[in-house]
């Protein structure tokens, strides 16, 4: 029987590779880059409840995916946005900050407007508070993900109960 482990790990690292390629990809895009977000988050969290069930053949219930699924994306945030940060640092991906200044400019605002709207942006775009929050809301969609992952890549016949599972 394959660990929980393991497919949360893969759930994991689809999370990572998948958030890495999109703020390559989808950077200064906004509403849409936070959607593609989201369902990176949904996704990995089924992902790892879909191998851990496919492969023991077994149908687990909403619980436990949330529970799988809140892990994977706790663990992919937080990795995600310590990936994300040093590849900011590194330069090879765009700084959200420098993206939203220029759109800022281009929409004509002055810079003391500019100022005025980056001041309360400065506090969350610190790497730790990024992290944190990007692990809060990791771990809530990716408690949603493993739950409707749980509902849906069930194995035949009905879902065990309490007594019955063992684990």
């Amino acid at each position: 029987m394959t660990s929980k482990w393991t497919s949360i790990l893969i759930g994991v690292l689809a999370y990572v590779f998948l958030s890495v390629l999109l703020s390559v990809l989808a950077a200064g895009v906004g509403l849409l880059g936070a959607l593609f977000a989201c369902l990176v988050v949904l996704g990995s969290a089924m992902a790892a409840v879909w191998h851990y069930t496919s492969t023991n053949g077994l149908t687990i219930p909403g619980g436990e995916g949330a529970g799988m699924g809140a892990l994977t994306g706790l663990v992919g945030a937080v990795l995600g946005g310590l990936l994300g940060y040093l590849l900011i640092s590194m330069g090879a991906v765009p700084d959200p900050t420098d993206l939203a200044v220029e759109r800022m400019r281009e929409q004509g605002m002055t810079r003391e407007q500019i100022d005025q709207a980056m001041g309360m942006a400065k506090i969350f775009s610190s790497p730790v508070i990024g992290v944190l929050i990007g692990g809060v809301f990791g771990a809530i969609g990716g408690a949603v993900g493993g739950a409707i992952g749980a509902a849906v890549f069930k194995k035949g016949g009905p879902e065990p109960g309490p007594a019955a599972q063992g684990e």
